[in-house]
């Protein structure tokens, strides 16, 4: 059986989450700045825990392996989500999870995957190759993401809704930058997470301007903002073979700090 841990009691699940604190979305939720839900075994003294953050399709568990806690959680947001299947990423930290996760999900479309983390704690040199002289780089702004004839919007707003629970969130607690072409949007870079001088980005170029060197510029001014916010950690999150972000994160000084397993689910 699982119960929800009231935000008033989050301190009692935080030694339980120490390996996981390459993850903002889950210091964001323990600190009461992200909005999220956290389900234990005990509320009194948990040994497990599910955190689920905003952005409902990300399941971070962690403390003792108990198939039966994480099983409610997934099934009560299959029913939540009112849809036919629901997909989401399984994070994980302990390989003690690992048995009872595949005993839970082997029914279910699963795949197992890594992902890799990547952190930057000081700029490097300015990115200075300069952008196509049809693009336009500019910060993102509420006039922007309101300007409902702009070409791809709905994808922008899809990517800062999908870690922000709100667009009034995202500009009071993170910000981006974004290049158009015309009144056409084809690349942004969000600072999605920020916590303590910590910040994390996220990155999306629309194909037909992939390989421009766009999202690199992007990318770079966002690090310099945030730096000259006070940043002293910038975190860069991606799948293992994602060779384009790879590289686009060693071009702009990251360095690689660990590979983490995850579960990507369709669950039904």
């Amino acid at each position: 059986m699982s119960f929800l841990l009231e935000p008033d009691n989050y301190t009692r699940v935080h030694s339980l989450f120490e390996e996981m604190t390459c993850h903002l979305a889950v210091l964001t939720v323990l600190a009461g700045i992200l909005p999220g839900r956290i389900y234990v075994d005990d509320p009194a003294s948990p040994g497990t825990a599910i955190l689920i953050p905003s952005n409902q399709h990300r399941i971070y568990v962690s403390g003792l392996p108990e198939q039966s806690v994480l099983g409610d959680v997934i099934h009560m947001l299959f029913k939540q989500s009112r849809a036919e299947s629901y997909g989401f990423v399984l994070y994980y930290a302990s390989n003690t999870w690992k048995q009872s996760i595949e005993q839970l999900l082997q029914k279910q479309e699963t795949f197992s995957g890594w992902r890799q983390f990547y952190r930057l704690r000081e700029p490097s040199s300015s990115w200075s190759k300069p952008l196509p002289e049809n693009i336009t780089p500019g910060r993102i702004d509420e006039a922007m993401v309101g300007d409902s004839p702009l070409v791809n919007r709905q994808l922008l707003l899809e990517e800062i809704l999908s870690e922000s629970p709100s667009l009034e969130h995202f500009f009071r607690q993170n910000f981006g930058f974004s290049a158009q072409d015309g009144h056409k949007l084809v690349a942004w870079c969000l600072a999605e997470y920020h916590y303590q001088g910590r910040y994390e980005l996220g990155i999306e170029t629309i194909e037909a301007y992939q390989r421009k060197g766009i999202a690199t510029y992007l990318a770079s001014a966002v690090i310099r903002h945030a730096f000259a916010e006070g940043a002293t950690e910038i975190g860069w999150h991606c799948w293992a073979t994602n060779t384009p972000s790879i590289a686009t994160a060693l071009k702009l000084g990251f360095e690689k700090v660990l590979d983490y397993p995850v579960y990507s689910c369709q669950y039904r």
